[in-house]
């Protein structure tokens, strides 16, 4: 056979050596390295990206199974030997492990290796392919970790959801028979020995049971807010015009009293946990007849409209493409409008207790309660002419419907 000339065996030189180059410029940009091992021999072929896989130069250091095994880590070693095992069986092998590398550091590794076969079809070595996959299992086991304190969490908040929950039984049953015992004890005595009372005895009497009805409406908005959580409560199709018509027979005598009048548009039919909803306008509606001012019958207004335009607090509201939004407007005392977002916070009052009874729990209750449904409530406070409550919650995309009369 005719020898090749020269010039076709530089050519093909240069081929090779091209194809080598674009080979190594590609393991680099993948972040691999390659290998070779011949059955009967001990010495592993690096690639030069191999060598600065680990650390080295190329050629810096004798690479054999004995140099691999120890720069393995040692709880890693078995999977490398049952992988020798099975690539001398003629088997392809896939294995991930831990390494050191020139610095001492610690690379995981996902490896590759196909068998290599002569002309008769018989394994003779492998050909490997290495990647270095540490960001990776890091990212899994920080991923690992972060669950892992979530179930901690998880399992630490149903922990004192149950003391809640046990909390809101003695609360409920256990803490108000005593103080309806004082209540009723208190008055009998005002009855029975009111001849043998002295004025301040009456007057301590009756400070007694103000403090026993005072500590009674604290524990009942306590147990209302702690059953304001959303978990376990699905929501239903709520009539707003029955719901609004329930809590104005359930404030009718404070109706009466203040003579107030309630106006409301009409109101549609929407999703919502209904007995959340009927405590939210219960509070609100309650608050514009409790602060009403002096001589001047309180005025409410109800109304009701769909917008696109998203709540000022949105980060705490689901987003939506169209939001319901109920405001709650009334002609009563007001409050400055840099208290606005203090009002919702638990247990804060703008007033002292002798000026207007309650505990400071009802507009928190209604803060959760939009929380609850993914809305928000605004409140605006004009000093000395009135408030406005405006909530505002995503419609439901099979609920989104006009708002009525628009």
């Amino acid at each position: 056979m005719p020898a090749q000339p020269e010039n076709e065996q530089r050519d093909v030189r240069e081929k090779l050596l091209l194809r080598e180059a674009q080979l190594s410029q590609a393991q680099r940009m993948a972040g691999m390295a390659s290998w070779e091992w011949y059955f009967g021999e001990t010495t592993i072929r690096w690639s030069p990206e191999m060598y600065l896989f680990w650390g080295y130069e190329p050629g810096e250091i004798e690479v054999d199974l004995n140099s691999v095994a120890q720069a393995t880590h040692l709880d890693d070693l078995p999977i490398l030997q049952r992988a020798i095992i099975r690539a001398m069986q003629g088997e392809d092998v896939e294995m991930e492990y831990r390494r050191y590398d020139k610095l001492g550091r610690e690379i995981f590794i996902h490896s590759i290796g196909r068998i290599i076969f002569n002309e008769h079809t018989q394994p003779i070595g492998v050909f490997g392919i290495d990647m270095n996959i540490t960001k990776h299992k890091q990212q899994e086991l920080t991923l690992v970790r972060l669950n892992q304190e979530l179930a901690d969490k998880n399992r630490e908040l149903e922990k004192r959801n149950d003391e809640l929950r046990a909390f809101s039984y003695v609360a409920s049953h256990d803490l108000q028979e005593p103080l309806r015992k004082i209540q009723a004890f208190s008055n009998l005595i005002l009855v029975t020995e009111s001849a043998n009372l002295s004025a301040q005895g009456h007057n301590y009497f009756q400070r007694s049971i103000a403090a026993a009805q005072r500590m009674q409406r604290l524990i009942k908005d306590l147990i209302t807010y702690s059953q304001t959580e959303k978990a376990n409560h699905s929501t239903q199709s709520v009539d707003l015009n029955h719901l609004l018509d329930q809590v104005k027979a359930e404030l009718h005598d404070s109706i009466a009293d203040t003579e107030a009048t309630i106006h409301s548009g009409p109101l549609p039919t929407v999703p919502v946990v209904e007995f959340m909803f009927r405590q939210l306008l219960h509070n609100l509606i309650n608050n514009a007849l409790k602060y009403a001012r002096q001589q001047v019958p309180p005025v409410i207004q109800v109304t009701y409209q769909t917008t696109v335009q998203k709540p000022v607090a949105i980060e705490t509201a689901s987003p939506a493409d169209l939001y319901h939004q109920l405001t709650i407007t009334d002609n009563g005392i007001g409050f400055d409008p840099a208290y606005s977002h203090k009002i919702f916070q638990l247990f804060q009052r703008l007033h002292g207790q002798h000026e207007y009874a309650g505990t400071g729990i009802g507009l928190a209750i209604c803060q959760r309660i939009m929380e609850n449904h993914g809305g928000v409530i605004v409140a605006e406070g004009r000093l000395g002419e009135g408030s406005t409550f405006t909530l505002t919650w995503p419609v439901q995309p099979e609920a989104a419907l006009p708002a009525p009369g628009l």
